[in-house]
């Protein structure tokens, strides 16, 4: 009998440390891990063409049975449930200001309602919106009655009257069945990496939206990492001031480089530790990591899987949920 509690009591000290235990769904020691899967099939992506074509690059569905392991403890997906992820929550993206018939608040007509519908009926958790004004891109795409937010510092910020309405169409979408819930976590999404939390004009938007999403790329302006855009410090100085005011953080990674002139040995890894080691949260139960790694410039030729492979999409998958969930350093 002694023998057996003994046994009991070893599995019980261990248990932290296995990979269910640690992967709970709200643990109060860490965030969530996501990631935008792309592409997902040939046939819903391949005719893509952000940074050039997508054709013939490798697909999720190819690796379907080969990644048991972020099948069981990714946290959240974005749009799409056909994988063999165990997780039904979803994060969305969504661009507000783009055009008028875009943002009818009638919410049989807006397609940000119609998205969530969409995903609801299938059985999914739509747990954060990301949201912004994208000024430049929409410009550049054509959308002439594109404006942009209330900063010039940042025009991706939304104006208060947008979350407003955002909040007052979820509420009459529900009142008419549309949507399961009358309100859904509205994060915005930023361009400048600290601008809004140094700015007191922003403190009005912050105390409406539900948290702050920061996109981290290995391109354009953003790079190299000591120069660009996103430098670690001011990065910090965000997540922080969102997290001291009790909202949820993401750190949105990706586009990921892969076989370039420029690549070195595990660099996506080594950028995240150079923000955790400058002191960037990274257990905390509202800062989440979501990877988006989509087919970007010479991101394009990275292999999906298997999840064996520590190269590929799902092996750094891998890798980042065991950092984060697992037991954080005392």
């Amino acid at each position: 009998m002694k023998a057996i509690c003994n046994t009991v009591i070893c599995l019980l000290t261990l248990a932290p440390l296995l990979p269910h235990a640690v992967s709970e769904e709200g643990s109060s020691t860490h965030g969530l891990v996501g990631l935008r899967p792309l592409p997902r099939t040939a046939e819903l992506d391949h005719d893509h063409k952000h940074g050039g074509s997508w054709a013939g690059t490798p697909t999720f569905e190819e690796q379907q049975g080969k990644y048991p392991f972020v099948a069981d403890h990714l946290d959240i997906v974005k749009g799409w449930l056909d994988g063999d992820f165990k997780t039904r929550r979803v994060f969305l993206e969504h661009y507000w200001g783009l055009s008028e018939a875009r943002d009818d608040l009638d919410p049989d007509q807006n397609l940000l309602t119609r998205t969530i519908r969409h995903w609801e009926a299938k059985g999914a958790q739509v747990e954060h919106i990301l949201m912004a004004r994208e000024y430049r891109l929409a410009i550049h795409r054509g959308h002439k009655d594109a404006r942009p937010g209330p900063f010039k510092e940042d025009t991706r910020i939304l104006y208060e009257k947008d979350i407003d309405d955002i909040r007052r169409m979820f509420k009459n979408a529900h009142q008419q069945g549309i949507l399961k819930h009358d309100d859904y976590k509205v994060v915005q999404m930023v361009e400048h990496p600290s601008f809004f939390a140094e700015d007191k004009r922003f403190q009005a938007i912050m105390d409406k939206c539900d948290g702050i999403a920061y996109e981290c790329h290995q391109f354009n302006r953003h790079w190299p990492l000591e120069t660009g855009w996103g430098k670690p410090e001011q990065v910090i100085k965000g997540a922080k001031w969102t997290l001291d005011q009790d909202k949820e953080y993401i750190f949105y990674y990706g586009p990921i480089r892969w076989k370039g002139k420029v690549y070195y040995e595990f660099m996506e890894r080594d950028w995240l530790q150079r923000f955790w080691t400058a002191g960037l949260p990274k257990h905390h139960p509202k800062m989440h990591y979501y990877l988006n790694t989509f087919p970007h410039a010479d991101g394009r030729g990275r292999p999906v899987g298997p999840e064996t492979n520590p190269h590929s999409v799902l092996g750094f998958t891998k890798w980042l949920i065991e950092e984060i969930k697992a037991r954080p350093e005392k």
